[in-house]
């Protein structure tokens, strides 16, 4: 029953994934439109918002089911683990369309509590006018830890709307133009006697004078650091504890509380071939 379900997630997700462009992902308000559309589209779906984000953000949960759902083996599939991956909050509400519209008769013995979108914080500087790749909640963060927050943050020098790389020509910079194109830069290879001649660092000044760019920008809390296993301590995006964000607690209660979820299946930046097993 698990292979056959699991197979069921996969081709869905294939289905769904297929054709996507750019324009093919939804800012927070679309996507919340998107969802209640959804629940009041079905009697099989509901959805409730399990808490807010520091930004305001809705963390969103996507019931579906038919009878005793409570009582039924579920699945929880999670979106938006890590905020830069959009593809990620797309699949996961196609995965609950697909399923309603498609296979809904998996419903019959199986519950699927969706939570389209871990990081909205995140997924949101993909809509704003300053684009760039983002993981972090809202929260302000001191990521150079020197007792200020945001005080060296990305710039758009050259007003194209984009944070990207930038090359800076310095002696003892590691990198040097391809030979090919010079556009693109390539690491120097000192065991063949090449010289770097520039430094290679994301767009902006070094607000700060410590030598390092951008360091310490909005930051933030990434939903994928602020987990309990193997948690990143004085990482840069982990928090000061393991789940320290209202999302991060909210999920992981919310999974504790529900006893019939036996498998969580992510839409994140890893390869996933199976659900991980939660209950017998």
């Amino acid at each position: 029953m698990r292979n056959r379900l699991l197979s069921c997630v996969l081709g869905l997700m294939m289905i769904g994934s297929s054709g996507l462009t750019a324009q093919d992902y939804n800012n927070a308000s679309q996507l919340a439109q998107r969802l209640r559309s959804i629940a009041n589209g079905s009697s099989s779906a509901s959805l409730q918002s399990i808490t807010k984000t520091d930004g305001g953000k809705d963390i969103w949960m996507l019931t579906l089911g038919t009878g005793d759902i409570e009582n039924k083996p579920a699945m929880a599939v999670v979106g938006g683990v890590e905020g830069s991956l959009l593809l990620g909050v797309e699949m996961a509400v196609r995965l609950a369309e697909n399923l309603l519209a498609n296979n809904s008769s998996a419903l019959d013995n199986t519950t699927f509590y969706v939570f389209p979108n871990m990081s909205p914080d995140a997924t949101e500087q993909y809509f704003a006018s300053l684009k760039y790749e983002r993981s972090g909640n809202a929260k302000a963060t001191d990521d150079d830890r020197d007792g200020r927050n945001g005080e060296d943050p990305f710039e758009d020098l050259n007003g194209d709307g984009l944070i990207t790389m930038m090359r800076v020509e310095d002696a003892t910079g590691d990198w040097i133009m391809h030979p090919a194109d010079d556009r693109v830069m390539i690491k120097a290879n000192k065991g063949k006697g090449e010289k770097g001649a520039y430094k290679y660092l994301t767009e902006g000044r070094d607000n700060d004078q410590d030598g390092k760019f951008n360091e310490d920008g909005e930051g933030g809390i990434h939903f994928n650091r602020s987990l309990t296993y193997q948690f990143p301590y004085f990482k840069p995006g982990a928090g000061e504890h393991p789940v320290s964000e209202k999302e991060n607690r909210a999920l992981l209660d919310l999974l504790y509380e529900k006893t019939n979820v036996y498998g969580i299946f992510t839409f994140g930046p890893g390869n996933i071939t199976e659900p991980v097993l939660l209950r017998e």
